[in-house]
């Protein structure tokens, strides 16, 4: 029993600081680590989804990452049971890196021992910042996939260690397959641990193998079979594109060029340390660096023996059952090869790797966290190893790898001025469905697309109207090349009392737009401004579309959209404010749902700054918002008390009761 105490106890130990640190990092500073066009949907959508019959099925909205569906499904239970907030989306990745914690420290134990697994489990509770981060970003594949990668890792190992029997060819074949699902990345590993396999067991005993690895592989790997087969191959397309796609000729210059930039530019930034008690991350990312790189060459001498030892066994009898030595130099060997084969896939392919501003920094080192994995591995296994030999050297690369994890404590906000605001935000966004319903390669016509919609409740149905108005508008300018901008006959192909919600689509896409092109298209504003002036059906709704985002805003961007309110509203034409005003108080109305006091002070004071003439228009606006979400406050309740003193209370009462007649049943 003692025997037993202490290694649970160093993995509860591991376990309760990984999750502590991350309780921190999202009680304090959620929007630091949120992504919402690469979270919410489809992970945050797909519950909603399953709930409406009739509706998108999943399976369209795989692209080529089936994680992301996996997430989506295993986001069921967490919105059943806290509601379908941001912060509940969250708790999936989450829970995943605390399983992926507990394979890694059960590797190292079965290859080395529990100070080895021990050590691997806290540089995994404390890994690089673009990990740490990622742990708590629902992105499907990116992280996720560290979970099953590190469980298919386990159980090889575990059966080398133990003896091959059918049930554990089985298993891990099983664990291998299922980690090529959640992520085509993961091919790489999987294909170092048939290389140890084949050469730990010979050819001979390989073929026999063959007989329970390929139904276990085949199991693991059918769900994205169906998934490819169902949407014609796009998981195939995807690699066609970004490896044989990339090149039709071999060209060697542009080869040494990106594996240049791998390991000189993007391997040293990759890990994203943020400065912290006045220290330059800089300095962390070095020492992180500095570190693997000690761990890395003290290991390659025995990953060199285990590639000749693996190529002499493929071709003979392979190593005895269970050989400590041969399977130590195996594994080796798969865990030093895999930097190596990232960085040559990373040469021939046409990946990219950009760094992004904060907080999307760790976003654009995304196909680092894989590395990272076998790195704190390397680290935990180096220190292991030296530990004998070189007692001060190995705890002293230890506690440098340590030193560089407190530096995640730069993302905790520790005055606590925003607290808890995942549990304020949405998590989902069924606008964006609309490009899986209308993308010309899930081939619906437009019957069907309506059939679908209608098929949710309100307000998604609404959502879902606005969202093929951004979309019919963004391939209305590609059609349009340059010229006339034809779009109000696409009002005509939806029910009349939703051609509204298809208008304001039309203005977000353009707003949209005009955020990344610096200005609005001036096309559309002569548009809107003619059929104003013709009395065109709609055309009010174009405008106060122009008001409206895209994604599901974070308090992070509300300072940003409420100046771009006012630059907006001096630009446009003087007719298009009243317009403006009340697609702005639907936005106002929406934002005061959530009930964040950081947002609500900042409502109350562009309510405040309301021109009087505009004031019946804004609170329009901002009852038809506050009747739009899942959770609408009372008019006279909670929502009154966030309101100036002198709002119009009558005008906000109209808004809100001609909106809740547009929304429907």
């Amino acid at each position: 029993m003692s025997a037993l105490r202490r290694p649970a106890i160093q993995l509860a130990f591991a376990l309760t600081l990984y999750a502590l640190l991350r309780a921190l990092v999202l009680a304090s500073n959620f929007d630091e680590v949120a992504m919402p066009q690469f979270e919410l949907f489809p992970m945050g959508t797909i519950p909603l989804m399953l709930g409406v019959d009739g509706g998108l099925p999943v399976a369209r909205v795989y692209d080529n990452a089936a994680g992301q569906i996996l997430t989506g499904l295993l986001a069921v239970p967490s919105y059943a049971l806290f509601g379908p907030s941001y912060l509940a989306l969250k708790l999936v990745p989450v829970a995943l890196g605390a399983v992926a914690l507990v394979a890694v420290w059960a590797l190292l134990r079965e290859l080395l021992d529990e100070r080895a697994a021990f050590a691997g489990a806290l540089l995994f509770a404390l890994a690089p910042t673009t990990v740490t981060k990622y742990s708590m970003m629902a992105s499907g594949n990116h992280f996720e996939t560290l979970c099953f990668t590190a469980l298919a890792l386990w159980s090889s190992a575990r059966m080398q260690r133990l003896g091959v029997s059918p049930v554990r060819l089985l298993a891990s074949s099983f664990a291998a397959g299922f980690a090529v699902f959640v992520f085509l990345g993961a091919l790489t590993p999987v294909a170092l641990l048939g290389l140890v396999h084949l050469g730990l067991r010979g050819w001979r005993a390989t073929l026999r193998d063959l007989a329970w690895l390929v139904p276990g592989f085949a199991i693991g790997l059918a769900p994205l079979i169906a998934l490819n087969w169902m949407t014609g191959g796009r998981g195939l397309a995807f690699l066609d594109q970004k490896f044989d796609g990339a090149n039709t000729e071999f060209d060697a210059v542009r080869v040494v060029q990106r594996l240049r930039e791998f390991f000189v530019e993007h391997l040293p930034a990759a890990s994203q340390f943020h400065d912290f008690a006045e220290v330059p991350g800089r300095f962390a990312q070095l020492l992180f660096l500095a570190v693997f790189a000690a761990a890395y060459l003290s290991t390659l001498p025995l990953a060199g023996r285990g590639l000749l030892a693996l190529v002499r066994g493929a071709f003979g009898r392979g190593a005895p059952d269970g050989e400590r030595a041969a399977v130590d130099q195996g594994f080796a060997f798969a865990f030093c090869a895999y930097l190596p084969l990232t960085a040559a896939a990373y040469a021939m392919s046409n990946l990219k790797i950009e760094p992004k501003p904060p907080p999307m920094d760790a976003e654009g080192y995304r196909y680092f966290n894989t590395h990272f994995l076998f790195a704190i591995v390397v680290i935990a296994w180096a220190t292991g190893r030296w530990r004998q030999r070189k007692p001060i050297a190995a705890a002293g690369l230890w506690a440098a790898a340590l030193i560089t994890g407190a530096f995640n404590l730069a993302l905790v906000d520790w005055s606590f001025e925003r607290a808890n605001l995942g549990s304020y935000y949405d998590g989902f966004n069924v606008k964006q469905t609309a490009n899986q319903l209308l993308s010309p390669r899930n081939g619906y016509a437009q019957e069907q697309v309506l059939r679908i919609v209608e098929a949710y409740p309100a307000p998604y149905r609404s959502w879902l109207y606005l969202g093929l108005g951004r979309v019919r508008a963004g391939q209305a300018l590609v059609k349009s090349r340059g010229g006339e901008l034809e779009l109000w006959s696409v009002l005509e192909q939806v029910p009349d009392e939703h051609r509204a919600d298809v208008a304001r689509g039309f203005g977000v896409f353009f707003r949209h737009l005009g955020r990344m092109q610096g200005k609005l298209d001036p096309r559309y504003v002569a548009l809107v401004t003619d059929k104003l002036a013709s009395g065109a059906p709609h055309a009010a709704a174009a405008i106060e579309g122009l008001a409206m985002d895209w994604e599901v805003h974070l308090a992070r961007d509300l300072e940003r959209d409420l100046r771009e309110q006012s630059e907006l509203a001096e630009a446009l034409p003087r007719q298009f404010r009243p317009h403006l005003a009340r697609g702005f108080g639907a936005v106002c109305g929406r934002t005061l749902q959530r009930g964040i006091p950081y947002e609500v002070r900042l409502v109350r004071g562009a309510a405040e700054s309301v021109p009087s003439e505009l004031r019946a228009a804004f609170y329009e606006g901002l009852g038809a918002g506050s009747v739009e979400g899942l959770r609408a406050p009372a008019l006279e309740g909670p929502l009154a008390e966030h309101l100036p003193e002198d709002a119009d209370l009558a005008a906000l009462e109209r808004g809100a009761r001609a909106r809740r007649s547009a929304l429907g049943p």
